[in-house]
């Protein structure tokens, strides 16, 4: 029970918005599935559509990243949550109405998925700040760790439950149980209250926020890896439809794709989380970013179904760990009443570069096939990893670093 007590896991309001929203990110996964596999059944197999649908929906970032995360640190988080997850059931809804009646198009499908895009783009910062306020900043780091292993188990179980439904039953299951799983995150949020809240800071504008950010030496040392990560390797999800083709497979094997790097990003999770980490981030994002691209190269290039499984295990666990650790470092560095601007740009940096990886790969897969555009960026990746891990090196040493536990009272 010690264990439990000395935990964000005592905090109850932190415990109801977990369970909410670990329900509405099993929908999430299982729309994701849905929606890209539908993509491709009415683009004729096109890797340029699957490319588009990944660049429509996390291009919203690149353009509100830094508008939301101001917005976060100004208004209400819980409040901004509550309507940008009962927009989110809208479009879900929107969703299983036009595949039910079968008015489903590809046009219908990057549309709302450019709007759900927005919503995230709006929700991403109030999302990460509301947990520092839901636990304080003392359990802040294990709060994180905590919600990332949440966020990945639902990879293991979401798209597993996926795949059978869109089997079984079709894409309109998969889009109205998302549309369900909102109603889960809306009650708990309807329930809890942050405590910790932090003062607003005056705005500079968005140009002087952004700047005054990146001048915090941690905060820079966690976007800079960060820019190559996103722009080579998070586009993969985009394409694991034609991967699983490649392989054999239908939809159960895209299922078991994702279901793959679920259980590596669980395991990523779990990782960051370590008093090793914790002690030693900047050694740990080089070292993941290097991982992350042997694991995606080796992935794109094998032959065998389950080696690529196995690779997509470790692809996972490097890119979570990653991210989990970068995330962190961002929100225990940035100062009190910012935290919304450095998630921000943060969100920016992790998932507004990504679409331009997105239509990169696309086009690029249909000259020389997606599993050489993936392994290309797999060694791209572990190039910057390279770079990024001499860039650490060469940083100046402090005798604290942000997510250092003498930073954070554990």
């Amino acid at each position: 029970m010690r264990i439990v007590r000395d935990t964000p896991l005592a905090n109850r309001d932190y415990v109801l918005f977990l369970l909410g929203a670990f329900v509405s990110s099993l929908g999430s996964w299982m729309q994701t599935v849905a929606l890209s596999w539908t993509a491709l059944q009415l683009s004729h197999s096109s890797s340029f559509v699957l490319g588009l649908l990944g660049f429509v929906s996390t291009a919203p970032v690149l353009f509100l990243g830094v508008w939301a995360g101001e917005i976060a640190d100004r208004r209400n988080r819980r409040h901004i949550l509550i309507t940008t997850q009962t927009f989110a059931l809208l479009l879900a809804g929107i969703l299983t109405v036009l595949q039910y009646s079968q008015h489903q198009t590809v046009f219908t499908i990057l549309l709302i998925a450019t709007l759900a895009g927005a919503v995230n783009a709006i929700n991403g910062p109030s999302w990460q700040a509301f947990i520092k306020e839901l636990v304080g900043p003392a359990q802040l780091r294990r709060a994180i760790a905590i919600n990332s292993a949440r966020f990945n188990l639902t990879r293991i179980f979401g798209p597993a439950l996926g795949g059978w439904i869109l089997v079984t039953s079709g894409a309109g299951a998969c889009f109205a149980f998302n549309a369900i799983s909102f109603i889960a995150v809306v009650i708990a949020l309807l329930i809890v209250h942050g405590h910790y809240l932090s003062p607003p800071r005056p705005s500079r504008g968005q140009l002087g926020d952004l700047l005054a950010v990146t001048k915090n030496q941690e905060i820079r040392g966690a976007l800079i890896p960060a820019i190559g990560l996103s722009v080579l390797a998070l586009p993969y999800n985009s394409f694991l439809p034609q991967m699983a083709t490649l392989f054999g497979q239908g939809a159960a094997g895209l299922s078991m794709l994702l279901t793959a790097t679920g259980i590596g990003a669980v395991l990523g999770a779990a990782l960051s989380g370590t008093t090793t980490v914790a002690h030693h981030p900047r050694q740990a994002l080089g070292a993941l970013q290097i991982l992350a691209g042997l694991a995606l190269a080796a992935f794109a290039w094998s032959h065998n179904f389950l080696i690529a499984l196995f690779c997509l295990t470790i692809f996972g666990a490097a890119i979570i760990g990653f991210l989990a650790v970068a995330g962190a470092t961002i929100q225990l560095a940035a100062a009190p009443g910012t935290e919304g601007r450095a998630l921000g740009l943060w969100m920016i940096v992790n998932s507004g570069f990504v679409p331009f990886g997105s239509l990169a790969e696309g086009a690029a897969a249909e000259a020389i096939r997606i599993d050489n555009a993936l392994g290309i960026a797999g060694v791209g990746n572990f190039i910057c990893g390279i770079i990024a891990a001499y860039y650490f090196h060469s940083m100046r040493k402090t005798s604290r670093t942000a997510w250092s536990p003498k930073n954070v009272e554990d």
